[in-house]
């Protein structure tokens, strides 16, 4: 049967068969090589070698890809259709692939921590700063006609500070 199948006797089919391992859809293939979608998925499951099926059963029992993986392989496909616009001299379609590539690549800066959109609370201490502890003692200084309501000042501030 080997001698019949198209993709056997492809002059790429070490490649295609290890991108099919990979996790090439049949889709991408039969649109890559050239070849008919239907000849690669009988080729798939009777002839990919022993090794390459064991590699595809791992990537299949891994479970699903990650979602950086899955937003690397949509700004791949982007960057494609943006050159093949570019090169077709056709603009709309060029500007809609940089529009997409520019909403892969902030979501890919998002999973990947480069760009953290979420709220930021800054906490200042206030009890040790040079300001606080002058005002501090300015209020204490002025309070020394009043030593009642001096001590009162002192302990509710190490009161505050405690």
């Amino acid at each position: 049967m080997a001698g019949r199948c198209t993709v056997c006797r492809h002059l790429d089919r070490e490649t295609l068969d290890r991108e099919l391992a990979g996790g090439l859809t049949l889709r991408e293939a039969a649109d890559k090589y050239g070849l008919n979608k239907d000849a690669i998925s009988r080729h798939k499951r009777n002839h990919l070698s022993k090794a390459l099926q064991v590699v595809q059963e791992r990537r299949e029992t891994a479970g699903a890809q990650k979602a950086v993986d899955r937003a690397e392989q949509l700004y791949g496909k982007a960057s494609a259709i943006l050159e093949r616009a570019e090169i077709e001299g056709n603009g709309a379609l060029s500007l809609a692939a940089i529009k997409e590539l520019r909403a892969t690549v902030e979501l890919l800066a998002k999973l990947t921590g480069e760009l953290d959109e979420r709220p930021q609370v800054n906490v200042l201490n206030v009890s040790s700063s040079p300001e606080w502890l002058a005002i501090q003692q300015a209020m204490l200084e002025s309070l020394a006609p009043f030593p009642e309501a001096r001590i009162a000042v002192a302990g509710t501030l190490e009161e505050l500070e405690a």
